[in-house]
């Protein structure tokens, strides 16, 4: 299944913590494209990231999200965004 997690920074989220867990982030972010269930990661014009994340089910993507340093002492608010396929293509090929 193909998730897309669209993360941002919490109003109450502290700099000085953000930079403490910077390098751990980055290095469970790598893990994750690494492992494969991390497809992309765009930053956001107005600040945050997006994940394309590619699983085989929803709990696997909470569970690595989850484990993300900033999402698990709450610095981030998550969005997460099941993608289903697109059919509507098929009304081009329809009967009129």
């Amino acid at each position: 299944m193909k998730t897309v997690v669209i993360l941002t920074r919490r109003p109450d989220a502290a700099t000085h913590d953000l930079a403490r867990l910077h390098r751990a982030e980055l290095l469970a972010a790598w893990a994750g494209i690494a492992a494969g269930s991390v497809r992309a990661i765009h930053g956001l014009q107005e600040g945050g990231a997006v994940l394309e994340m590619e699983t085989s089910t929803m709990d696997e993507v909470k569970s690595f999200v989850e484990s993300l340093p900033y999402v698990d002492e709450a610095l981030l608010n998550v969005r997460y965004c099941p993608l289903k396929p697109f059919v509507g293509f098929a009304d081009l090929f329809a009967p009129a």
